[in-house]
């Protein structure tokens, strides 16, 4: 696990080492640079494998070609025997070393041949040529910008900030979309210049012409299902059980996090079997009712784990400042402050992590998907007969009442019984992306019209989720959930879930590495029949099914609880109220002229109330502010 940057087109003393430098903390072990004219690659190294003779840039035999890489790849053994039988010649044991010979032999479709995550560049020196790739699902980052006949890519954006000649300028749809979701998906984001290479895509840069193309899509399966269940659950032990080993190779110690749930448990229970020395495992906790530090320790004894537990307080919030810095985008959910925390502490001892993130993306995990399936089926019903019965009944319906359903300790309140109640409105066929991005939004349209300034509003133009329809056109045909399922690969996985476990992890050098998105066991899973993701409403059935078998009984049965941080209780502490303040004053507000002075206040005002929805809605305001320090007013510079 590394950071990579670089550029092309560009003569400019000291620029390739002030974007390595920003990089530092993603590879504390060593640096490495390629000058040739225009061009440059830069990285830092986090030594995993390889660790005496992996240092970054390698060059081919004959020096044509340079790599620098970021990620791991886990095949790469065995692409090595192969190479050397063709008589390719080696200097190191890395996998690096493997990924430019295959692309020597085979161009852009080596990327077919390899398992794992990356983040890379190829400069050819004789074509003048640079290669980018990501891979398949997103898990390590790439971004990019081409201004002119100038380029830049690097692992992190504020790498390119360092380049001083250009003036980043807001992309105002990216704010937008920022604000609906909570995340800023791709493959924009909020700066115009600045953009993601999507996941399962390569970009080539060639005479100053940037093409990008997707090299991998997962099929939506549409049937028929042609084993029993039994069949089923064996062939995700077989694919699981060989992701989690794979994600074993190291040459420093390795460790897991573990939450009181099946996702995580099940992965430490794997390791534990393959592993001759105890488990390293890490929790994140708090002292309220859905804590799962006591859960989670029960499940590290019952494996004979090596536990430590990591306390969050309300006071840790005067870390975001540096969090913020380091997620390198905006991102208003408050568990990047536990994430950090605990990938903090588990550096002290550990230097590669394995996670659980993936396993409600491919198992159906989530509850805003028994939400779609539930609504999916209430579609069914006449759109007049729903007019004159559900609804009404809904708008008649306390919101204590529905409160009873609300899987988190503080109140759905009337904002959340307003979001059901146009959820409803969406659920029908030709509105499946709508409602999807309904269900995971924040700010809805009334809540902009109040909040945002003219200026703002202004500036933002019809923007279409072209990936999202995409996929909702090319899955038509397949199972509901399949199909739900498939969009979260749009954005959701790769530019809010991978995001902060990828900036969060390499916040500490700790390198994430998630069994739950072995491509293999993602194809796999897309092809298992939807009544073993969620039935009943139990999620992730086949993986409880498999658990029953090598986890405690309390960790295998248990039922989906959120992760949930308990902004309604930092309201107590000072700490919260200065950095809300600070952030949402009215001349802060003023200044940067996106938003009403007088609906921030009320927003503010309103958090006594202690309403899920406008907790979150501050705090994702927060965590806006906090970035546009950063990166606008810094330009990348550490608080």
């Amino acid at each position: 696990m590394c950071g990579i940057c670089g550029f092309v087109g560009i003569h400019e003393d000291g620029l390739l080492e002030a974007m390595t430098a920003t990089l530092t903390h993603r590879g504390p072990d060593s640096e490495g640079f390629l000058r040739d004219g225009d061009a440059g690659l830069g990285f830092r190294r986090l030594s995993i494998i390889d660790v005496a003779g992996g240092d970054q840039p390698i060059a081919n035999e004959d020096g044509s070609l340079v790599i620098v890489f970021n990620g791991e790849i886990y095949n790469y053994q065995e692409l090595r025997r192969g190479l050397l039988e063709r008589g390719h010649v080696f200097r190191t044991r890395s996998d690096t070393e493997v990924i430019l010979h295959l692309y020597e032999e085979r161009g852009p479709d080596c990327l077919h041949q390899l398992n794992g995550m990356w983040g890379l560049a190829i400069w050819d020196r004789t074509r003048r040529r640079l290669f980018l790739a990501r891979d398949r699902l997103g898990v390590k980052p790439l971004y990019y910008a081409q201004l002119g006949n100038r380029f830049l890519f690097a692992s992190e954006s504020k790498a390119i900030l360092r380049y001083r000649r250009f003036s980043p300028t807001l992309d105002l749809n990216g704010v937008h979309q920022y604000l609906r979701l909570r995340y800023a998906p791709g493959p924009g984001g909020l700066l115009r210049e600045i953009r993601k290479l999507p996941a399962g895509h390569y970009a080539t840069l060639e005479e100053g012409r940037l093409t990008v193309s997707r090299y991998w899509e997962p099929e939506v399966y549409r049937g028929p299902y042609g084993h029993s269940d039994r069949e089923y659950l064996e062939g995700f032990a077989e694919h699981f059980e060989r992701s989690v080993r794979m994600r074993l190779i190291s040459e420093v110690p390795v460790g897991a996090y573990l939450s009181g749930g099946v996702d995580s448990g099940t992965i430490v229970a794997v390791m534990s079997r393959f592993l001759s020395q105890p488990v390293r495992t890490f929790t994140v906790g708090f002292d309220y009712q859905l804590d799962e530090l006591a859960e989670a320790a029960e499940t590290a004894r019952s494996l004979g784990c090596r536990h430590t537990e990591v306390a969050c307080r309300p006071q840790d919030v005067e870390l975001l400042p540096s969090i913020t810095w380091h997620m390198d985008e905006p991102l208003g959910d408050p568990i990047v402050l536990p994430m950090f925390l605990l990938a903090r502490e588990a550096r002290r001892t550990v230097t590669v992590i394995l996670t659980g993130e993936g396993a409600d993306e491919t198992l159906g995990g989530y509850l805003f998907l028994r939400g779609l399936l539930t609504a999916h089926r209430v579609s069914r019903v006449p759109r007049w007969l729903r007019r004159v019965t559900l609804e009404p009944g809904l708008a008649l319906t306390p919101s204590a009442v529905l409160n009873l359903a609300f899987d988190y300790p503080a109140t759905l309140g009337t904002r959340g019984k307003r979001k059901i109640q146009d959820f409803l409105n969406l659920i029908d066929e030709p509105h499946l992306p709508g409602a999807f991005r309904h269900l995971m939004s924040l700010f809805d349209s009334r809540d902009t019209r109040r909040l945002y300034s003219d200026a703002f509003r202004s500036g933002l133009s019809d923007a279409v989720d072209a990936d999202l329809q995409h996929r909702a056109e090319r899955s038509r045909g397949a199972p509901f959930l399949n199909r739900a399922i498939d969009l979260q690969f749009a954005d959701w996985l790769p530019d809010a879930i991978l995001l902060k476990q990828d900036k969060l992890a390499m916040a500490s050098g700790i390198e994430a590495r998630v069994p739950f998105l072995d491509y293999r066991l993602v194809e796999y899973l897309l092809r298992v029949p939807p009544h073993l993701k969620l039935r009943r409403g139990v999620t992730k059935v086949l993986l409880r099914q498999y658990a029953a078998a090598h986890l405690p009984a309390h960790a295998a049965s248990r039922r989906k609880v959120p992760f949930y941080v308990p902004l309604e209780r930092f309201l107590a502490d000072p700490a919260f109220h200065e950095l809300v303040a600070d952030t949402l004053s009215d001349d802060a507000v003023r200044a940067r002229g996106l938003f009403r002075v007088d609906a921030v206040a009320a927003l503010k005002r309103s958090l006594a109330g202690g309403e899920f929805m406008f907790l979150k809605q501050v705090f994702s305001l927060v965590m806006l502010e906090l970035w546009f320090r950063m990166a606008i007013d810094r330009r990348g510079e550490k608080p």
